[in-house]
């Protein structure tokens, strides 16, 4: 069960680059780009990814009913965390179709942020760390949307690069302050990383990411030369979604410090 979950969870981070992201591009730095088309693939891999996590998990208790399913998203943690973000991502999809204004996006892309941050390891210890988890899904969200959009806009120029950059490195330091927050809430003692299995996997996923920020440096070079500048951003995309696919497993692994895994909660 664990691998149809780590799959469902790459789906729903993959929605949220897509909408998140590609919101937050469209409004700050590549106008009308990506186009509505990929905001609409956004939310429907976010669906995807919430039906199949709900839908895995009541099958593996035995609940196959759709009173269950109302039951689980309904009056468990986790089923109402995928609820909202659905929620969410529905308002924030229509907000963007609809050309709301940029401050009233920002409610439906929190609520729905709030939505993904609960369906994992975010939603187990409080508040705190829930709010700590939407900084760093959104970080991630907005940092690899808005290298998708330059890696898809027609012609990106060193003017884009210049204006996406303070973003990057707001998204760069969100990450590194959050995860470090996340990382001793969730493992507790750091030297004991490479003990648990939830320790090594961080430890690849942060080697990913420090590969991701050299790429990130190959980028600016790249512009700053003006030359090859598409396959540099290729490779930091890959690089991303590479990180993203290791938190995915990272969502399925039970950190040192928890009991069971939030996912194993049974309707009543």
């Amino acid at each position: 069960m664990l691998p149809a979950l780590a799959a469902a969870g790459f789906l729903t981070a993959l929605g949220t680059l897509l909408l998140v992201g590609g919101a937050f591009a469209r409004r700050a730095f590549t106008p009308a780009h990506p186009r509505p088309g990929w905001l609409a693939l956004g939310f429907a891999l976010l669906v995807l990814g919430a039906a199949l996590e709900v839908g895995w998990t009541l099958s593996d208790l035995g609940f196959l009913t759709f009173p269950d399913v109302l039951a689980y998203v309904t009056t468990t943690a986790p089923g109402r965390a995928a609820l909202t973000a659905v929620m969410g991502g529905a308002l924030l999809l229509a907000a963007e179709l609809s050309g709301w204004p940029g401050w009233l996006s920002v409610l439906p892309a929190a609520l729905f942020l709030w939505g993904v941050a609960g369906e994992g390891h975010g939603g187990s210890h409080g508040p705190g760390t829930r709010v700590l988890t939407v900084l760093h899904v959104g970080a991630m969200g907005v940092w690899l949307g808005g290298v998708l959009a330059l890696l898809t806009v027609p012609g990106p120029t060193p003017a884009l690069a210049r204006r996406f950059t303070p973003v990057a490195l707001t998204c760069v330091a969100l990450l590194v302050g959050t995860g470090i927050l996340l990382t001793v809430r969730h493992a507790g003692n750091l030297l004991a990383l490479p003990e648990s299995l939830y320790g090594r996997t961080l430890l690849v996923k942060l080697g990913v990411a420090a590969l991701t920020l050299l790429a990130a440096v190959l980028v600016r070079r790249a512009f700053a030369r003006g030359r090859a500048v598409r396959r540099h951003l290729a490779l930091e995309t890959l690089l991303l979604l590479g990180v993203l696919g290791v938190s995915a497993a990272l969502g399925t692994t039970s950190p040192p410090t928890h009991g069971e895994h939030a996912h194993t909660t049974a309707p009543p």
